[in-house]
């Protein structure tokens, strides 16, 4: 086989040319945006099958017939329970 066609003149193979680096970057930031996309696709299926099994839960203790407004009452002390923080986790 004949070397010339197979290196080039620094001695690199021949074939696909370089990416510039501005390439480069687009393509990392596809690559990133991807991820990203896959990852809150996840966590969207993550918090639907922890809706799933909470509800199971309060339907499996007989809570699914507790009035609205005592599950609003019981809110604020079942967040201390958990040891949730109302300010960080209230939604205004």
């Amino acid at each position: 086989m004949d070397e010339a066609k197979t290196t080039g003149k620094a001695g690199r193979p021949v074939g696909r040319p370089s990416r510039s680096l501005d390439e480069e970057i687009s393509v990392a930031e596809a690559k990133l945006k991807a991820l990203r996309d896959r990852r809150r696709e996840e966590e969207r299926k993550e918090r639907e099958r922890n809706l799933k099994a909470v509800l199971a839960l309060i339907k499996d203790e007989g809570l699914d017939g507790v009035s609205v407004d005592l599950w609003k009452l019981a809110v604020p002390k079942l967040r201390g329970l958990l040891g949730l923080d109302d300010a960080s986790s209230s939604k205004t």
